[in-house]
């Protein structure tokens, strides 16, 4: 089939919403011929891969919108690129019928950005619309609003106002009710769409994260000889925002502390709230414990994943969370809030989810499970090769091109073999 695809953010050599458009293209190309339109803040990226052999002959790639270089400030660099991101989805469209003119696509396919705040103008192309994998109205309860900085409150609240207006956006409403198909990323999405659609006919559940089977047996060969004996190591990384709730980590992180546990919590990222955590850090004594960490090689990643016992992120807003689908293809236990993507993830087979309450009782249940783990070290040994299992299953490329195609044959009812 012949397949036109809008992902703004598609890059091979970028992480995140890029991982994940860069990802669908390339596992979608093993069954059909896609054209892409994309930032043009891609283009160069795009053609030394293209040079590299790293593009498959049967994807073509067009570009739309104008971007400029990022705002060194994270917040405003956020703000900056939804505004670019507008820009693209408005240019897009024309891009996309002068191709269709041409090229006589049989499904379009909005992939990223994956969220549900600004609408996608294709399905007015008049050809089966598939829209997603989408999320992006996870809410932030204001009961945690005192664990954050006052940049990632007024943040927070920004957000909410936005998911309340896009909610009743007649452009977005009309967009969610004109696809044939939407992929929900987690159940508030699902519940959104089928809000929207009044029923739950034409919605399912999927990730836009997943792995090769050569990615899964570079990170699943760290579970075998796992180490659980000496200090407890826990990780996390990505860009950390005030939804990523760090701060309650380290308040349960100073419980554990006061236990006697020995333990180094490794942040392996920066962002807009880490001056707030490295104030609350020596406000916990935790200076000694808690380790501060900038960009790593992809060895050295690895390894550090290799040796993590506990994956600790009580996020309210992960979409999906490629560090720790990574962490637990290496056999760490993930601990996470039981919301949004890992909620769907984290089994009790392979891990914790905590449920939503008050900062201070999510700590403690934090704490609990954590002094629990490093009294029983084979849990870790147990738990962390059945989370290496779920994420070789739950998130493999085969799963996720599986469900594509089988949603494009039937909506075209296509017997394409």
């Amino acid at each position: 089939m012949k397949i036109l695809v809008s992902a703004v953010a598609c890059d091979p050599y970028m992480g995140s919403e890029n991982h994940f458009g860069w990802s669908a293209i390339k596992c979608l190309a093993r069954k059909h011929e896609l054209w892409v339109i994309t930032a043009k803040s891609n283009q160069p990226d795009m053609e030394k891969a293209a040079a590299a052999g790293l593009i498959p002959p049967n994807v073509h790639f067009a570009y739309a919108g104008e971007f400029k270089p990022c705002h060194p400030n994270r917040t405003l660099a956020r703000i900056q690129s939804w505004q670019e991101y507008i820009g693209f989805i408005r240019d897009s469209l024309t891009v996309a019928r002068e191709l269709h003119q041409t090229e006589k696509f049989d499904v379009v396919h909005h992939i990223t950005y994956t969220t549900s705040r600004v609408a996608s103008p294709m399905w007015r192309l008049g050809i089966p619309f598939v829209y997603g994998p989408i999320c992006g109205n996870e809410p932030f309860p204001f009961r945690l609003f005192p664990v954050l900085s006052l940049a990632g409150a007024a943040f927070e609240l920004v957000r909410k106002a936005s998911n309340c207006f896009s909610r009743y956006s007649p452009a977005g409403r009309e967009s969610i009710r004109r696809a044939a198909h939407v992929f929900a990323v987690t159940r508030e999405a699902e519940d959104l769409m089928e809000t929207v659609r009044g029923s739950a006919e034409g919605i399912s559940q999927l990730s836009p994260g997943f792995y090769s089977p050569e990615k899964v047996a570079a990170f699943s060969r760290f579970v075998a000889g796992k180490k659980v004996d000496g200090v407890l190591r826990l990780y996390v990384a990505g860009n950390l925002g005030g939804q990523k709730c760090i701060a309650i980590a380290l308040l349960a992180l100073a419980r554990v502390k006061k236990r006697g546990v020995d333990f180094r919590y490794h942040l392996g990222a920066g962002g807009p709230e880490l001056p707030h955590l490295k104030k609350l850090v020596g406000k916990l004594d935790l200076t000694r414990e808690v380790i501060f960490g900038g960009p790593m090689s992809r060895d050295d990643y690895e390894k550090e994943l290799g040796d993590t016992h506990i994956y600790l992120l009580p996020s309210m807003r992960e979409t999906v969370g490629l560090t720790m689908l990574e962490a637990m293809l290496a056999g760490a236990v993930p601990i996470v809030a039981d919301n949004g993507g890992p909620r769907l993830t984290v089994t009790e087979e392979c891990g914790y989810k905590i449920p939503v309450s008050s900062p201070d009782r999510m700590a403690q249940e934090i704490a609990e499970i954590i002094i629990k783990i490093d009294q029983e070290r084979q849990i870790i040994s147990d738990k962390g090769k059945r989370a290496s299992e779920r994420v070789a299953t739950f998130s493999s490329e085969e799963h996720y091109l599986e469900s594509v195609d089988r949603v494009y044959r039937e909506l075209t009812k296509a017997n394409i073999p």
